[in-house]
């Protein structure tokens, strides 16, 4: 069963049981009353008949000139009272003595002796309501003196009115309540529907969502619970998209870079196999071939030990203890400086190094690396007696250091994917450089750790400068 129809029918029962409830108790306590004041009149007729029998008693007394009236007299009198009375038709009387014999009765009901034996001098009145077929009476039995003598005088009144009046109440409240709870049923039916709107809109979402469409967004607009909710699952689907992306891209990346590794081992390889099978196989092989086969075979089992170096340099990176240190700037580029001495002069290229003094709290070995990198790319992509610029400026508390050379450059369109793991830009050169498209993806990830920004600006034909922003300190005046 649905969340609607449940609101629905229970709702709908919940204001039927409370409606019927209420009438219910209504006309019981309308007929209550109607019981009282019936009561009350019957009452004062009862009251007003023994009076009418005294009266009617004296009289006769009086006419007859007797003294007391004989018990026989006295039931004549109420027979000339009651026998022909108009009342007779809603209230009928019974007289019994103080043994319980019935001197007169009129009424059509059975009188139970539990009613006429509960009157006596301590007990004056007693009532009793009984039915007969259809019909309704109120019994009224009361202690009384007549000439002297001690009698029982019962009235029973007629009051099936009352009761027709309560039942036909009765009949005609079941049946507006059927008609109110249709009514209600109708108008429920129609508000639930409206209010609960927006959670099939949700539901209808939601389901789309987990069925794959992370794009879907919920467009509930109300100030309450489901407004509340509808948000939560649009930032919830703003995560899970997000999240979906990231992973699709991952998993896209890790692809290319299994597929880039592959195809970056088997060429070395390729020439190893090839290379020592000629060595191998072949009988008459003079001293020149094999001094070249072994060059080949040598220089391409380095470019695999470079490539695995920078694999494993880049799988490592931030994964081992982190030492970071503050370094001054002339210590950096003191150091900085003897490594790339040699390696200029073996490439007869210039480089002229410049720095503001400060301090910077880096891992000195992993930041070294970064730098080794980003001038080694800047000596290959650069010719002989070009010059290679490495330039620290330390302004505000943020320090600058850029890597400038005056190589062939990068076209614009390939800067935002240099950056990439095996990604070359011209793969012949940078394989015979003896390159794997390696170096500035770990640049990157080392630039990550100490929180510092690469910024790569390149032009055709001009060069390329690679910039280091990040945080440093001032260096102590002594």
């Amino acid at each position: 069963m649905k969340l609607w129809q449940k609101i629905f029918l229970w709702t709908l029962l919940t204001a039927m049981l409370a409606v019927s409830t209420l009438g219910v108790l209504l006309l019981k306590n309308n007929f209550k009353s109607s019981m009282v004041r019936q009561t009350q009149s019957t009452l004062s007729e009862h009251e007003y008949l023994i009076s009418n029998i005294n009266n009617r008693i004296i009289a006769e007394r009086l006419r007859n000139g007797s003294v007391l009236l004989s018990t026989k007299d006295i039931s004549n009198v109420l027979k000339s009272i009651f026998d022909n009375s108009s009342s007779k038709e809603t209230t009928s009387v019974a007289l019994f003595n103080t043994a319980y014999e019935v001197l007169y009765n009129n009424v059509n009901v059975n009188i139970s002796d539990e009613l006429i034996k509960s009157v006596s001098s301590d007990n004056l009145t007693a009532k009793q309501i009984v039915k007969s077929g259809h019909s309704h009476y109120l019994i009224i039995a009361s202690y009384i003196s007549l000439e002297r003598q001690e009698f029982i005088f019962v009235t029973a009144t007629d009051i099936t009115e009352i009761y027709d009046l309560y039942s036909s109440q009765l009949d005609y409240a079941k049946f507006l309540s059927i008609c109110l709870s249709l009514l209600c049923a109708f108008i429920l039916l129609i508000l639930v529907k409206l209010l609960l709107r927006p959670l099939s809109n949700l539901n209808n979402s939601t389901h789309l969502i987990a069925n794959g469409d992370y794009s879907k967004r919920l467009n509930i607009k109300t100030n309450d619970e489901l407004g509340e909710l509808a948000q939560n699952m649009n930032i919830m689907a703003d995560a899970v998209e997000e999240n979906v992306t990231l992973l699709q891209e991952t998993a896209e990346n890790r692809k290319q870079f299994i597929n880039n590794l592959s195809h970056e081992m088997k060429t070395p390889l390729t020439s190893i196999l090839g290379f020592a099978d000629i060595i191998r196989i072949k009988r008459n092989i003079t001293p020149e071939e094999l001094s070249e086969y072994s060059g080949i075979i040598f220089e391409e089992a380095k470019r695999l030990k470079n490539l695995s170096g920078k694999l494993m340099e880049i799988i490592t990176v931030g994964e081992t203890n982190l030492e970071f240190t503050e370094v001054t700037a002339s210590s950096l580029f003191s150091q900085l400086e003897l490594v790339f001495k040699p390696i200029f002069e073996k490439n007869n290229m210039k480089f002229a190094i410049s720095y503001d003094e400060c301090k910077l709290c880096i891992d000195l070995e992993l930041f070294k690396s970064m730098l080794f990198n980003i001038v080694d790319n800047a000596v290959k992509a650069s010719s002989k007696d070009n010059t290679i610029y490495i330039d620290e400026r330390f302004t505000n508390g943020i320090i600058n250091i850029s890597v400038r050379d005056e190589g062939i450059g990068i076209d614009k369109k390939e800067l935002n994917k240099i950056t990439e793991p095996f990604y070359m830009i011209d793969k012949a050169r940078s394989r015979k450089a003896g390159g794997a498209g390696l170096g500035l993806a770990l640049c990157k990830r080392i630039s990550e750790i100490h929180n510092a920004k690469l910024i790569i600006e390149s032009e055709k034909g001009i060069g390329t400068t690679v910039t280091i922003v990040m945080k440093g300190l001032e260096v102590d005046e002594a």
